[in-house]
C-alpha cells in the first residue's frame, strides 16, 4: 500500500502497454464486446461507452474557453469542478483557440456533456466545486446583447450558473467569499454565483459549503456510501490553508497580518482549492491555478510548496494554471512524479515550454495530454516537445478499472457532441 503523505519512499508506477498500442488508436475490443463483466470496451471511431458501476471516470471537458472537469465516482456519485465561460474572442492580445464545437456557448457545451455522461450515474450533480473565482473557472459574463438574467433572483446565466440552472446540484463547494477581502466586491462573478446559489437552495434544496482542508468526510460517496472503502478524497489546500500531513491538522501558509497579505500583489490563483483522490492504488490530483510566481519577493507566494510537502506519488494530475510558466515547479513535480498530466489549454501561451520540460524532467515517461494546442504555440514548444505530447486536441477521459489497479485514457472528438473515441492509451498499471 502507498503511504498517503510519504515524501521519502515514493513508489514508482509501472506503465503496462497493451498490444493495441500506447501511442495511438487501438487497444480496445469492438464497441459492443465486453470484458467479461458486461462492460462495453471503447473502440476508436465509436462512441465512448457509458460509465458503469465500480469504474472511476475523470473527464477534462474541452470548450476552448477555460476549464471544466467531470468526475464520476465508483458508486455513481458525480462532481463537476469548474464550468468556465468567457467573452474573450479571437482578436484578444493572447487569443484563445477555436470554440469547441464551433460557434457554441461554452456553458451549454459543458451542460450537454455532463448531462450525457451522468445519466448512467446519479443523473444529477452531487457536487459542484468552484476551485477559485477567476472567470475561466466560474464563467465570465456574456455580451450584454445575449445576457440572460433570472427574473426573480437576478443572476446571470453563464458558466457555472448556466450549468447549475439546468442540472440539479445537491452541494456547492468553494473557497469562501470573505478572505482576504470581500470577494463579492472584488469579482462580480462571485455575487452572481451567490444569487444563483440562493435560487438553487429554494429550487433544489441545495447546500453550499466552504472547502474544509485536511478532512476526508466532506467529499464522499453519496449514491452507495460505504461500498467502496478504498475510495477517498482529502482537500490539501484552500485559500492559503494547507494540510500538514498529520491527521486533520492544518496550517495557514499566508502571513497572519491581513494587511501584509493585502499589501502583496493580489493573485486569486493562489487561493485555489487542491485535493487528492485515491481509489485503490490509483491517485489523482487537481489544484486549480496554484502557482509559485513571485516567490523570490514573497516566499509564501509559492503555494505549490505546502502541497508538495504532503502529496504522494500520483498516477494522473491536472496541471496547475493551464501549464503556464509560473506553475508546476520542479519541487512539486519532483515529489508527485505524475505518470500522466492533463493540461486544460485555452490561451495561445499554454502550455509553456519550460513547464513542459520540467514535467518530463520529473518523469521521463510522463504521458502529457492537452485539450487544445494552437499552431503558434506548437512552434514555440518546438518539435522535440510536441513530438512527446500524446494528444493535443479533444476531451480527455481517464477511466479507472474497478478496484483502482489500472486505467486507460481516451481522447474524444470535440468538434461535435457525439463523444466519439479518437485515440486510446493504456492500459496503465498502478503500484
Amino acid at each position: 500500500m502507498k503511504r498517503y503523505y510519504s515524501i521519502f519512499c515514493p513508489l514508482l508506477c509501472v506503465l503496462l502497454i497493451s498490444c493495441g498500442g500506447n501511442d495511438g488508436p487501438g487497444g480496445g475490443k469492438t464497441n459492443g464486446d465486453d470484458d467479461g463483466d458486461g462492460i462495453l470496451v471503447p473502440e476508436a471511431g465509436k462512441i465512448l461507452p457509458d460509465w458503469s458501476e465500480g469504474y472511476l471516470d475523470i473527464h477534462a471537458i474541452n470548450t476552448g474557453r477555460g476549464e471544466s472537469s467531470l468526475l464520476i465516482f465508483p458508486d455513481g456519485t458525480t462532481m463537476l469542478i469548474d464550468a468556465a465561460s468567457s467573452d474573450i474572442d479571437e482578436n484578444d492580445d493572447i487569443p484563445p483557440p477555436a470554440l469547441k464545437p464551433a460557434g457554441s456557448d461554452p456553458a451549454t457545451t459543458i451542460t450537454n456533456y455532463v448531462s450525457h455522461f451522468i445519466e448512467a450515474a446519479s443523473g444529477k450533480l452531487n457536487y459542484m466545486m468552484i476551485s477559485h473565482w477567476h472567470g475561466d473557472h466560474i464563467g465570465g459574463p456574456p455580451e450584454p446583447a445575449t445576457m440572460e438574467i433570472h427574473s426573480s433572483y437576478k443572476y446571470i446565466l453563464c458558466g457555472a450558473t448556466r450549468v447549475g440552472a439546468t442540472i440539479r446540484v445537491d452541494k456547492f463547494i468553494d473557497r469562501g467569499t470573505t478572505y482576504p477581502r470581500n470577494m463579492s466586491t472584488a469579482y462580480p462573478a462571485v455575487s452572481n454565483y451567490l444569487r444563483f446559489v440562493d435560487w438553487a437552495k429554494t429550487e433544489y434544496g441545495s447546500e453550499r459549503e466552504e472547502a474544509v482542508v485536511g478532512v476526508t468526510d466532506q467529499l464522499v460517496l453519496k449514491e452507495n456510501p460505504g461500498k467502496y472503502s478504498n475510495f477517498m478524497i482529502r482537500t490539501l489546500m484552500s485559500s492559503g490553508v494547507a494540510w500538514t500531513g498529520y491527521g486533520t491538522t492544518v496550517k495557514s501558509t499566508f502571513p497572519a497580518d491581513i494587511n501584509e497579505v493585502l499589501a502583496a500583489s493580489f493573485d486569486e490563483n493562489k487561493y485555489s482549492i487542491a485535493f487528492h483522490l485515491r481509489y485503490g492504488m490509483f491517485d489523482f490530483y487537481t489544484g486549480g491555478d496554484l502557482s509559485y510566481s513571485n516567490r523570490s519577493k514573497w516566499s509564501w507566494y509559492d503555494v505549490e510548496a505546502p502541497v508538495a510537502a504532503v502529496i504522494p506519488k500520483i498516477e494522473v494530475m491536472k496541471a496547475h494554471h493551464h501549464g503556464t510558466g509560473d506553475c508546476n515547479s520542479d519541487v512539486f513535480l519532483g515529489k508527485s512524479k505524475p505518470d500522466a498530466i492533463i493540461i486544460h489549454v485555452w490561451r495561445d501561451v499554454q502550455p509553456n515550454p519550460a513547464t513542459v520540460t520540467r514535467m518530463f524532467a520529473a518523469n521521463s515517461n510522463c504521458n502529457i495530454f492537452t485539450t487544445n494546442m494552437t499552431e503558434n504555440n506548437k512552434n514555440v514548444l518546438g518539435t522535440t516537445l510536441t513530438s512527446k505530447i500524446k494528444s493535443m486536441n479533444g476531451h480527455i477521459v481517464v477511466r479507472v478499472d474497478p478496484g483502482g489497479d489500472k486505467y486507460n485514457i481516451y481522447v474524444l472528438n470535440d468538434n461535435d457532441e457525439n463523444y466519439v473515441v479518437q485515440k486510446i492509451f493504456g492500459p496503465y498499471q498502478c503500484n
